[in-house]
């Protein structure tokens, strides 16, 4: 018989314990293992490699709710939060180099999943890397990984220049685009098959959730925030009823892509091909702004006249996005919907959209208006199937 073991975590406790707990536990009995997280900001790195590691907001009232630009997180939330970003070299990492694919998390993610049937319920996953800075990474010492005393081939070396961070706890200065760099909040590799989370929220702004393929998600409820290609990989990917959030400031030409799909795997060597698994599904998503508890906005005056979120840019031309009931804040959504920045302006045509708010003449030709609820090849869009196989559960 499997036995489910459940511990709990409070505030100066690290999650990361609990989850060495039931890594010894699982290897002694085969047990499942829920983690009962006390309301705080935990400021960690972890790796789900346990099967069917559960983790829960204990509240009794939880919350996914941001404050203070965001910098704080409600009082009866709990947040899971790492600092790493692309284009810097951290004195904690060690002597890996961040860069290139050397250092293996998923773009840098706080929360890596590399273990099968995740659940989440009610936790703030985020990388704060583009949104405040955190007290650890003021303890922290880095530098620009471009002027890095690593050892490089001249084709290797790093080409982008990054500024001089903020090292005062708390500044939203990060926020502006030339400190804007990839940082995932939670990515899942091939092996995270069936992971589900329910009223979840990811948070960063460039490159936010991320999917091998292989990996199944179900994203049920919650909050999704981001900015440029922050959903993004060839995950099999159903987002039920989610709230997307674009978090873009009002600087010139701060753009909102949410979707940027693709087959293959993560860049560490293999070859990328067109795969026969789904790609992604919004079903019944609302899309909105930011607002002031979220992100620091800046004034209108610097706003671009024109809308600046699109629903996808795919990030190879096969890749599967699927836009179903959406809805969105009115002058929300350029008219064009969708971006071939990724392809170079080559067509995606597996972009399809169904019943939306309002399917602009602006749509470029490739994208599939449907008129029924199924896709060409009678696949039916039902978030809670997508991507399973006949008998899976």
């Amino acid at each position: 018989m499997i036995l489910s073991l459940v511990l709990h975590v409070a505030p100066g406790q690290k999650i990361g314990d609990a989850l060495q707990q039931a890594r010894e536990v699982y290897d002694s009995r085969g047990e499942t293992t829920t983690i009962r997280i006390e309301p705080g900001t935990y400021q960690e790195e972890l790796t789900i490699d346990v099967p069917g590691l559960r983790l829960i907001n204990a509240s009794r009232h939880p919350s996914i709710g941001l404050r203070n630009h965001g910098v704080d997180a409600d009082p009866e939330a709990v947040r899971i939060t790492w600092y790493y970003g692309h284009g810097y070299q951290y004195r904690s990492m060690g002597p890996t180099p961040n860069y290139g694919g050397r250092r293996t998390r998923r773009w840098n993610a706080s929360v890596l999943v590399t273990a099968p049937d995740f659940y989440a319920e009610n936790i703030i996953f985020e990388n704060s890397f583009n949104l405040y800075v955190s007290s650890m990474e003021a303890q922290d010492s880095l530098v620009d990984i471009s002027q890095s005393d690593l050892e490089w081939t001249e084709k290797e070396r790093p080409k982008k220049h990054m500024p001089e961070r903020p090292k005062v706890v708390g500044s939203t200065m990060v926020q502006l685009k030339a400190y804007r760099e990839r940082a995932a909040a939670i990515s899942f590799t091939e092996e995270a098959r069936r992971a589900h989370l329910k009223n979840c929220r990811a948070v960063g702004r460039q490159d936010v959730l991320y999917g091998d393929q292989g990996a199944s998600i179900y994203w049920e409820g919650g909050m999704l925030c981001g900015a440029v290609d922050f959903i993004f990989g060839a995950m099999t990917l159903a987002v039920d009823r989610a709230t997307i959030v674009a978090n873009i400031n009002g600087e010139s030409n701060d753009r909102c892509y949410i979707a940027a799909g693709r087959s293959g795997s993560d860049g560490g060597g293999k070859q990328l091909e067109q795969s026969a698994a789904r790609g992604m599904l919004f079903y019944r998503c609302h899309i909105r702004n930011a607002d002031p508890n979220e992100l620091l906005i800046l004034p209108a005056g610097r706003q671009s006249a024109d809308p600046q979120v699109w629903l996808a840019r795919p990030w190879r031309s096969w890749g599967e996005t699927v836009w179903a009931y959406t809805t969105w804040e009115p002058g929300l959504l350029n008219p064009q919907g969708w971006h071939t920045g990724l392809t170079k302006g080559e067509p995606c045509p597996n972009s399809y959209e169904f019943h939306s708010q309002d399917h602009s003449a602006g749509r470029p030709e490739w994208v599939r208006i449907l008129v029924k609820p199924r896709l060409p090849d009678g696949t039916r869009l039902n978030p809670k199937k997508w991507g399973k196989v006949k008998g899976e559960k």
